[in-house]
C-alpha cells in the first residue's frame, strides 16, 4: 500500500470517529521515527484536507487543520 494512502487513511478514521488528537500525533511520530520526513506527512495532511474541502466536509477540514498546526508546530 503506498504510504500517503495509508497516513490519509488513518488520520481519516480518527477523524471521522473519536477525533483524538492524541491518537494522531502519536501515529505521527511513529512515522517520523520509522523516517517519514514531516514534510511528507504535511503534504499527505495537506492532499487529505483539500480533499475534504471538495466534498464539503468543513467540520473534518478543520480537524485536519488542527493536526497540521500541531504538526508543524503554529
Amino acid at each position: 500500500m503506498d504510504v500517503g494512502v495509508e497516513i490519509q487513511r488513518k488520520v481519516l478514521a480518527i477523524i471521522e470517529g473519536s477525533r483524538d488528537f492524541v491518537k494522531i500525533r502519536t501515529l505521527l511520530d511513529g512515522w517520523q521515527a520509522e523516517g517519514i520526513p514531516a514534510e511528507q506527512l504535511v503534504d499527505e495532511l495537506t492532499d487529505l484536507m483539500l480533499d475534504l474541502r471538495a466534498q464539503n466536509r468543513p467540520d473534518d477540514e478543520d480537524a485536519v487543520a488542527e493536526v497540521l498546526d500541531v504538526l508543524t508546530g503554529w
